[in-house]
């Protein structure tokens, strides 16, 4: 029997599709095929026959009108109704109003005068009303930090919820650290309650806008091509994970995450300070596909030695230096190259078998004026390190740095800015007699270049050796790319 004469026998109940589009189970070649696209088309037909159906219009519940009293009017309310009864004032105040006043809110407003009346004694001209809203996180203590953030703005410092947060848990330690969740309170300091801050002192958060970055057309094909050529050149010289290595320069600001600042809200006009803080250096670190994160290069702006930090240790293994613009060039990548490069390299090939004494290594770069010299190429190829390069406009995707440990080093930068900086509002606050009551604090954080080129040098140091344990986030570029 054929499959038309056995599904026209009814021994399998085939029905049309009721939704457009759907196959028809009656044009399958086998059985099985019947049977799944038959029941595939039923649970379509059944979901969207269900989101069809009409349903009965329900009427929404009207909200009744409310009347609003002033804290005065409140007050007659409530006192007509001590002397009176409660439902001989509904009624009188209903009678004057033009509308019906129910006996519970005149019960509520007599409750609330007897209260206030139990408490201050005499008459009570003006009652108010309870605060709307759930009660502050810190209480009293919420005032102060506005106060600090008013004035950390009036002096022209950057805010942003990282400092938000910052002079929160500086004066919640001063004044109350035992309800802080870190000392076993109940209290954790969130952006949320930063942002919640500025909005209750009638500012906004605004970030400067940054051009729209599109993808080619042709990514997959790109990203395709990429990883098919990385992967040949391994396999072609037999090249370990510890030997492709990928280095990038990134930006990095001296108040790290200064984008964010604060103002009035409807301004027209808002100053971003972040965005226009040009005290960055470039900081320019390198991974390999093992996992392993490279000593970096640190670049700051200065024509000598003089302008890098004072007073900071740095590992014998890094590369400090400095240029006019601190932007990277040639001579500073292949300085680079020479004295981080080339040690890991010679370290890793030290470790192989003697068979592998002139194994090759790869070394992954972005089409970028300081990757693609003639000098510095000749000088890598020169040590067998074989330079690929991702395309351009394709980085965020295809760059293993960009996919992952970058926003981490940058986010572990914030978090040393944050304690750095609820430090210095603490110890200002501890040589203050009294910030409550109307005296405003005066919190100035010093941000000069001479105090934070030191203090950011040492939020590097302790950031690079935590990330340097992260392998699995260093591994996880490389997987996102493509190449893993």
């Amino acid at each position: 029997m054929s499959l038309q004469q056995w599904l026209k026998s009814g021994s399998i109940k085939v029905k049309a599709p009721a939704t457009p589009g759907l196959s028809d189970p009656s044009k399958c070649s086998t059985q099985r095929d019947v049977l799944v696209t038959q029941a595939a088309n039923d649970g379509i037909d059944t979901m969207n026959s269900a989101t069809s159906l009409p349903t009965t219009p329900t009427r929404k519940r009207k909200r009744g009108d409310y009347n609003f009293y002033d804290d005065e009017t409140w007050a007659k309310i409530a006192r007509y109704s001590v002397e009176n009864g409660v439902a001989r004032a509904a009624r009188k105040l209903s009678s004057d109003l033009g509308k019906k006043v129910n006996e519970t809110s005149v019960r509520s407003m007599r409750d609330t005068y007897l209260k206030f009346k139990k408490q201050g004694g005499g008459d009570i001209d003006v009652l108010p009303r309870s605060p709307r809203g759930n009660p502050l996180l810190l209480g009293h203590l919420d005032n102060d930090v506005q106060q600090c953030i008013l004035s950390v703005r009036k002096n022209g410092g950057v805010i942003n919820s990282r400092i938000v947060m910052a002079a929160a848990e500086a004066v919640v330690t001063k004044f109350a650290r035992h309800k802080l969740q870190k000392y076993g309170g109940h209290i954790n300091i969130t952006k949320t309650y930063a942002i919640s801050v500025l909005r209750r002192i009638g500012v906004v958060k605004r970030k400067g806008t940054k051009g729209v970055k599109h993808l080619p057309a042709d990514f997959d094909d790109i990203k395709q091509e990429y990883v098919k050529k990385v992967s040949t050149v391994i396999k072609q010289h037999s090249i370990p994970d510890s030997l492709v290595i990928k280095w990038d320069q990134t930006g990095c600001q001296l108040i790290p995450g200064g984008d964010w600042t604060m103002e009035q809200q409807g301004s027209q006009q808002v100053p971003i300070t972040g965005i226009d803080d040009k005290r960055q250096i470039t900081l320019l670190l390198a991974t390999s596909m093992n996992g392993s994160l490279l000593p970096p290069q640190l670049i700051y702006q200065g024509k000598t030695d003089r302008s890098l930090p004072k007073g900071v240790d740095f590992p014998d293994n890094w590369d400090v230096t400095s240029t006019e613009t601190r932007w990277s060039n040639e001579n500073t990548m292949i300085r680079f190259v020479d004295k981080v490069i080339l040690p890991y390299v010679e370290g890793i090939i030290e470790d192989l078998p003697l068979s592998q004494k002139n194994q090759k290594a790869v070394g992954i770069l972005d089409v970028y004026r300081a990757h693609t010299g003639e000098k510095l190429l000749r000088h890598l190829k020169k040590n067998d390190i074989i330079p690929l390069f991702v395309s351009a406009a394709c980085t965020d995707k295809l760059q293993p740095l960009d996919l992952s440990v970058n926003r981490e080093y940058k986010e572990q930068l914030k978090s040393n800015f944050h304690d750095w900086y609820s430090a210095q509002v603490v110890q200002q606050l501890n040589h203050q007699e009294d910030i409550t009551g109307e005296r405003a604090p005066k919190v100035i954080v010093d941000l000069k270049t001479s105090v934070m080129k030191p203090a950011h040098a040492q939020w590097i140091v302790s950031t690079h050796q935590i990330m340097s344990n992260r392998t699995d986030l260093i591994k996880s570029g490389f997987r996102k790319a493509g190449l893993l």
